[in-house]
């Protein structure tokens, strides 16, 4: 599994907040408000991938006090990440076209929503991101056996 790439979050965000802007555009007026529990689970799981971060870091360093970590659930974590980041780097997306909708038509009532919503999908995206490098290998030692064989 490769490392998730910054550009290929941009693109999906550039693309869903451009598809929520217009969409706002048609349907806007026919929606109820914005739900207040939808940025509070965005920061709930960005402090959870955060929490989970710290420990599978401990773990794989085996500070005192762990439990060394399965390499089969470090690959899990690592799938979560990944899937965590895309997911919001698509909610990122989706509230900043809407965002973008209701600066350029004066709607105030989801605006302050929408803005926790965003600042939640983006702390996701970073946790997201530091889970991911925790669970990576790291490279062997310049000159060791592992580098020489993974160079063949």
């Amino acid at each position: 599994m490769r490392p998730t790439r910054p550009v290929v979050l941009a693109a999906v965000f550039a693309a869903v907040a451009l598809a929520a802007f217009v969409g706002a555009r048609v349907v806007y007026s026919a929606l109820p408000p914005l739900p207040v529990s939808a940025p509070v689970l965005l920061f709930v799981l960005a402090l959870a991938e955060a929490g989970m971060a710290q420990s599978v870091r401990s773990r794989l360093q085996g500070r005192p006090r762990t439990k060394p970590i399965m390499p089969l659930a470090v690959a899990r974590v690592a799938a979560l990440a990944k899937a965590s980041s895309l997911a919001g780097a698509v909610f990122a997306g989706g509230y900043a076209g809407l965002l973008g909708y209701l600066a350029s038509h004066g709607a105030g009532r989801d605006v302050p929503i929408g803005a926790a919503g965003f600042v939640g999908a983006v702390a996701l995206v970073v946790a997201a991101l530091l889970l991911e490098g925790v669970c990576r290998v790291p490279r062997p030692p310049a000159g060791s056996e592992d580098e020489r064989a993974a160079a063949e």
